[in-house]
């Protein structure tokens, strides 16, 4: 089941979206040894959960290859401004989930890589025509200590409406993964509870 169709399983009748967590990282994760690639697969299969981020957007991980990725998603009415086009904001998180796989299917055991920089050139409107929307990257450059990856973003019918790039720095992994998973589903609104 795609990350997407997570999403609308867990779309409950009051119209709130509710989605697991990813289970912590530990022994018995394959985050544990594996590369950057390993981990991507891994999310591709569904053996684990893709980021949180892509089941709220409705962003799918279609495919991974070494030093590349394939998302995509079909905008939802909740994410047109309102005179017409798709937001910005949902490309570039279209965008920033691709090319940070595109970089990190590239990286060996025990990195990561945080953003430095995303840069974005809109070229066509995308509208409610412009179907599902389907962003293509891959790696450019990594070095030891920086990345570089490059994207092209296409509507349904395969024209280019976006192109984008990111650098990002190389750092070591976190051991500490993910918190706890709670005895509940946690929804949009626990990203506003201010403790």
């Amino acid at each position: 089941m795609n990350s997407a169709n997570r999403a609308a399983d867990r779309t409950s009748s009051d119209g709130i979206l509710r989605i697991d967590r990813p289970e912590p990282w530990g022994k018995a994760s394959p985050l544990g040894g594996e590369s950057g690639l390993d981990l991507l697969r891994a999310m591709v299969a569904g053996e684990i959960l893709p980021p949180p981020a892509m089941a709220l957007l409705g962003i799918e991980l279609v495919s991974v290859r070494d030093g590349g990725a394939t998302l995509r998603r079909k905008p939802g009415d909740y994410v047109y401004n309102p005179m017409g086009p798709v937001h910005g904001s949902a490309v570039a998180a279209l965008f920033d989930l691709a090319l940070g796989s595109a970089i990190q299917s590239a990286l060996p055991n025990g990195r990561t890589y945080t953003t430095l920089d995303t840069r974005i050139s809109y070229l066509r409107p995308i509208t409610a025509k412009s179907g599902t929307l389907t962003v293509t990257a891959r790696a450019v450059d990594v070095w030891e200590r920086e990345a570089a990856a490059e994207a092209q973003l296409t509507d349904a019918d395969g024209q280019v409406c976006a192109t984008a790039t990111m650098t990002g720095t190389v750092v070591e992994r976190p051991r500490e993964g993910s918190p706890e998973k709670p005895n509940r589903t946690w929804d949009v609104s626990d990203w506003f509870k201010i403790s």
